[in-house]
């Protein structure tokens, strides 16, 4: 995985910021240190052995896979907020950060500074969820005032309000090619609009309150979750239901699915993270580690790693190598119910 950092936002008011530093090669000395590094300059970071002749001398160099893993450390803490952070959203293209809080603003954060640059206020009630357009250039949110809210990131200004739900709006997503913004709310159903805020459908099914909706980055699928315990899997194009997710013991917090659309990842109250086969629909694998709810999860772009966020009162974070199924890291700083977090490529 590419140099990546993790955004975090909490109930304890704050965001963090985590930062992984790419480790190119590892191995053992041998011999003089300036001739290997000579070899290595011709070889591929992949996993071969590699031999060649230097200063009349042979050497030998492998490489493994795991000197990949990521680690995470530490970067920023960033403040201003004067209540719960429920969402956060990155924008690589233009190296911004979002946060939507309890305190009913949004904040605009230069990930180069970490200062504000913008505070965007309208509504009236918390925000729950915030998303960015793929060209960093607008963002939706969505609320307990029974509104999603699209606005211009240039001026800061709202551009238009999409109305139609009758209870609190809890997730909000913006389809990969800024076509479609899905929403998913306490009334129990989940609704396509158009850019032009438009309700293009009103997908049905879910027998309890929607918490988190997905769309994949082919756009074809949406996923969500709920407090039935189940995550269902639709057509964004046709709004049909293709599929219904059942294993979980308790209310599914945050859904994410991968981006080849072969599989989907869970987090629930019932303290685990699944892994779910979208072609079969069973369970490939039961992440266990939370000893509290699991609230966020967000996958790496090469879709092998995933950080969850929780209710843990001692380690919120965690980091999940999806090939083996294996904690890599516990991340800790945190101090109260992590809500929200972003796993991003960096590209600056």
């Amino acid at each position: 995985m590419e140099p990546s950092l993790i955004v975090s936002g909490s109930n304890d008011k704050t965001l963090r910021i985590w930062k992984s530093y790419k480790k190119l090669f590892t191995f053992q000395r041998v011999g003089n240190l300036r001739p290997i590094l000579e070899v290595l300059k011709f070889l591929s970071p992949k996993e071969v052995l590699g031999i060649a002749r230097v200063n009349k001398q042979f050497y030998e160099a492998s490489f493994h896979s795991e000197v990949y893993k990521p680690v995470f450390k530490e970067a920023g803490v960033l403040e201003g907020h004067t209540r719960s952070v429920w969402s956060v959203a990155v924008s690589e293209r233009k190296g911004i950060l979002l946060s939507a809080s309890d305190d009913c603003t949004i904040r605009v954060w230069s990930l180069a500074t970490r200062h504000t640059t913008q505070v965007l206020r309208g509504h009236s009630s918390r925000i729950c969820s915030v998303a960015i357009s793929s060209n960093g250039e607008w963002a939706v949110s969505a609320s307990a005032d029974l509104t999603l809210r699209v606005w211009s990131l240039d001026c800061g200004q709202t551009t238009f309000v999409l109305t139609g739900h009758s209870d609190t709006v809890r997730s909000v997503f913006i389809s990969s090619k800024d076509q479609y913004i899905i929403s998913g709310s306490i009334d129990k159903t989940i609704r396509v609009w158009s850019l032009t805020g438009e309700v293009i459908r009103v997908l049905e099914g879910h027998t309890g309150w929607v918490y988190s909706v997905a769309i994949s980055k082919t756009d074809r699928y949406i996923v969500s979750g709920a407090d039935d315990s189940t995550v269902r899997l639709w057509s964004l194009t046709s709004g049909d239901l293709i599929r219904v997710f059942q294993g979980h013991g308790g209310d599914v917090n945050s859904v994410a699915i991968s981006s080849d659309d072969q599989f989907l990842v869970s987090g629930s109250d019932d303290k685990t993270i699944r892994v779910w086969s979208l072609t079969s629909g069973e369970t490939t694998q039961v992440l266990r580690g939370h000893t509290r709810w699991v609230l966020s999860l967000a996958l790496s772009n090469d879709d092998r790693y995933l950080v969850s966020g929780s209710g843990d009162k001692k380690i919120s974070m965690r980091v999940w190598d999806l090939s083996t199924g294996q904690q890599t890291q516990l991340l800790q700083g945190h101090t109260d119910n992590v809500r929200s977090v972003n796993l991003t490529q960096l590209l600056y």
